[in-house]
């Protein structure tokens, strides 16, 4: 397989490209090209792994649509979760895209974010409704999420029908009464369905993915016995979840803050298009709480761009500004925790139970359920979508591959089946489906004090200096060379500050830098480079031969002129 560095696609066949989402949670993109015209899905953003510090956000890249953006016809949005649209202010600050569309709820919440649309018409959708766009058609289907207003694509090509699921579930019981539109999708499966893309990140759990509804005893059952402050954590989308909040904060008499962002962006949208209704009066705010008993408070909080474990681990660790928590108040964590983060959230929760905060964790205690299809609910996508080629998504590399067997398992054909890389090309001709060529589609790495400035470079210096530390060495020289301050040693960023073995190596230290200078100071020629040298040397081997670490060692010397 060659990499296309080139700006063509082919123009007499239809290409799918997933640009983000594949191999990853989050960041989806993808892009539909047929006859010189780009039809793009979703713009979402990821959250950072453990081991990228100075990374707030991984966006997709744009390099290739920036090459050919003149042959961009529209971006269509299925749902407001940031990993569907958390990336579309970045990608309007990148390309000219005419149109984007999507349904009330979604455009709206979007619109909110948006500082400049860069001429962008920004088209509210209806449900069931067919739109041209270029030599696609496009219809939105409705589907359960755990956010309202979610769909899943019927496009239209010449090629045939491709349904794209987005995130989905079978939610028999949602929370906004609005059920999955099964006559539709089976109506389309009768039709005749080319090629199915469809969410694959449940896939490692068994049966269906429990309802929304399932979530609210338990968070009430937790909430009622609070003996203080409840404070439920949560991310910053979900919708159906701050409903059954609000509403049991009537039921249980307690006053509702919401913190964050993007929380108060989604309940304020989702009130303005009919998807949260409350009573206002049970509304309150973090310096009115003050006023409160503490069994009268229930906190509702998310982190930046609605990351529920940025905000627990800053409460954990007193790092948020706006709000501590104190002994006596019980925190629930209403989310997710990825694989790559359950290490932190056990030290989290370690840290809650160190202050006397009783905390209650996701799935396994019931206060989480997932907003992604089980086994069996991708089973049921399957059978009514009858589709001739499959390819999995919006998943890490192993649930793709584990969707991808289960659809050969189901009786769909293995060679049918393509579990696609990000910058793959499937191209299809007649019917007949192939994958060739990549372009280019390595995530940006953002942070938001210096943009997309990050490179992978930085992340790697900065993992490196977060496991093994930095120590600086301070000292103030006099004109006839002669130590008058220091050595001043300070150590930051590594686990062996903790270590009962650093004080004495400390100890030791400052004896050889003292050893150090002496010794520099009978040199013939003694200067201050000399110095750092002999000081950095020393320091090296006094702390790799005591301590398993190897820090980087600063030397900072400051001459001062004596009478």
């Amino acid at each position: 397989m060659t990499t296309n560095n080139s700006t063509d696609l082919k123009y007499d066949r239809l290409s799918i490209v997933p640009l983000g989402g594949q191999g990853e949670l989050g960041q989806v993109l993808w892009m539909l090209s047929y006859a010189g015209e780009i039809l793009l899905i979703d713009a979402g953003a990821a959250y950072p792994s453990e081991d990228m510090p100075g990374v707030d956000l991984l966006l997709p890249n744009t390099n290739f649509l920036e090459a050919n953006q003149e042959r961009i016809k529209a971006l269509v949005l299925t749902n407001g979760h940031e990993e569907h649209s958390g990336g579309v202010s970045y990608l309007l600050q990148h390309l000219n895209i005419p149109r984007l569309m999507g349904p009330k709820f979604v455009t709206t919440l979007v619109s909110q974010g948006l500082k400049n649309t860069n001429n962008t018409v920004i088209d509210t959708v209806e449900i069931n409704h067919t739109y041209e766009i270029g030599s696609f058609e496009v219809e939105w289907i409705r589907v359960n999420d755990a956010i309202a207003d979610a769909c899943a694509l019927r496009i239209g090509t010449p090629e045939g029908n491709i349904i794209y699921t987005s995130s989905f579930k079978l939610d028999q019981t949602p929370v906004d009464n609005r059920l999955l539109d099964f006559n539709q999708l089976a109506k389309i499966g009768d039709q005749g369905v080319l090629l199915l893309i469809s969410d694959s990140s449940g896939v490692e759990t068994t049966g269906y993915t429990p309802s929304e509804k399932v979530v609210g005893p338990n968070l009430e059952k937790h909430i009622a016995n609070a003996k203080g402050r409840a404070v439920v954590v949560q991310p910053g989308t979900n919708t159906h979840r701050l409903q059954i909040l609000f509403d049991l904060a009537h039921k249980l008499n307690r006053k509702v803050v919401l913190y964050g962002d993007i929380l108060l962006q989604t309940a304020v949208v989702a009130v303005i298009t009919g998807n949260l209704t409350y009573d206002r009066k049970i509304e309150s705010s973090l310096e009115d709480i003050k006023k409160l008993k503490d069994d009268e408070v229930l906190i509702v909080a998310t982190g930046p761009e609605g990351d529920a474990f940025k905000i627990i681990h800053d409460l954990a660790y007193d790092k948020c500004s706006d709000f501590k928590l104190k002994s006596g108040d019980t925190v629930i964590y209403s989310s997710d925790v990825t694989p790559g983060r359950s290490r932190q959230m056990a030290m989290v929760l370690d840290q809650f139970l160190a202050k006397d905060i009783h905390a209650i964790s996701g799935a396994r205690q019931n206060v989480h359920v997932s907003a992604h299809p089980a086994q069996e609910d991708l089973k049921f996508m399957l059978s009514i979508t009858k589709p001739q080629l499959f390819v999995p998504a919006l998943g890490e590399g192993r649930h793709i591959m584990q969707h991808a067997q289960l659809a050969i398992d189901f009786g769909i054909p293995a060679e049918s089946v393509f579990p696609l890389q990000n910058g793959e090309i499937l191209e299809i001709r007649d019917g007949n489906p192939r994958v060739e060529n990549t372009i280019e589609a390595t995530g940006v790495l953002y942070n938001r004090d210096q943009g997309e400035k990050v490179t992978s470079f930085s992340v790697k210096e900065r993992l490196v200096l977060s496991l093994e530390g930095v120590i600086t060495i301070g000292l103030v020289i006099g004109t006839n060379k002669e130590l008058l301050s220091g050595p001043t040693i300070e150590a930051n960023g590594s686990g062996f500050l903790r270590s009962d073995t650093w004080q004495k190596v400390k100890k030791d230290l400052h004896k050889a830098v003292l050893d150090a200078h002496a010794f520099w100071v009978k040199t013939k020629v003694p200067d201050m480079s000399s110095l750092r040298s002999q000081v950095r040397e020393v320091a090296n081997k006094t702390i790799r031969g005591q301590l398993q670490s190897k820090p980087v060692v600063q030397v900072l010397v400051h001459e001062l002129a004596t009478n």
